[in-house]
């Protein structure tokens, strides 16, 4: 028969409740344990005066890092967009004071601004096809009268549509095209010319679409 020592030591402690339970485990810490929790404060607060600074360098860097990358991707962008509304340039004959001959003069620099437009069309640039150019006074008036409908005017600036698409009205919608929007400035009384693509995406209302980048004034920018 086992003695009475022998069963105290054998003798199951059952688990305190959970709020016994931290200084239950405290007690059966060995010394070294105890003093290795008691240090661990210390030793978070020393890795955080030592490696603080190192952290705010890293997400200085990181910051800065993006942001030239940012700066970078936006004067590459601005760049892009440049190159896409170029001037291009052409010569009709002088119109002066003739109705009709601002008028043809007029259809001459809206074919060429649909030769351009197809020419991006076929290079890959811009989504197509073209079906037509529709042109109108810029900027908008009530009387939509533009240059090519006054002799006394000899510069006239058009914003200019290379249509993709139409659709007409319905009960939702007084119907509409979609395309992509040029500048157009004509010089009447030279016959010179010169239209620019409006860079942003084609969509309704494109002619009127703020450009990211500012129409060069040549083309009738502001």
């Amino acid at each position: 028969m086992a003695d009475n020592s022998s069963r105290a030591s054998d003798r199951y402690e059952p688990l305190p409740g959970l709020s016994r339970l931290p200084s239950w485990v405290w007690r059966r810490l060995p010394g070294v344990a105890k003093v290795g929790v008691a240090l661990l404060p210390l030793v978070a607060l020393a890795l955080v005066i030592a490696l603080g600074p190192g952290i705010e360098r890293g997400k200085e860097e990181r910051a800065s890092a993006q942001s030239e990358r940012r700066e970078r991707a936006r004067a590459a962008r601005i760049e892009r967009l440049r190159r896409e509304q170029r001037p291009g340039f052409g010569r009709g004959t002088p119109a002066m004071a003739s109705l009709a001959a601002r008028e043809r003069l007029l259809a001459d620099a809206a074919a060429s601004v649909s030769r351009d437009a197809r020419a991006r069309v076929a290079a890959g640039a811009l989504d197509g096809p073209i079906e037509r150019v529709a042109c109108e006074p810029f900027p908008r008036s009530v009387e939509r009268r533009g240059a090519d409908q006054d002799p006394s005017r000899r510069f006239g600036r058009y914003a200019c549509l290379a249509v993709t698409g139409e659709f007409g009205p319905t009960e939702a919608s007084e119907g509409g095209m979609i395309g992509h929007p040029y500048r157009l400035r004509v010089d009447f009384e030279s016959g010179r010319y010169a239209f620019c693509k409006v860079s942003g995406r084609p969509g309704e209302g494109s002619i009127a679409t703020t450009p990211h980048v500012s129409v060069p004034r040549v083309c009738g920018g502001t």
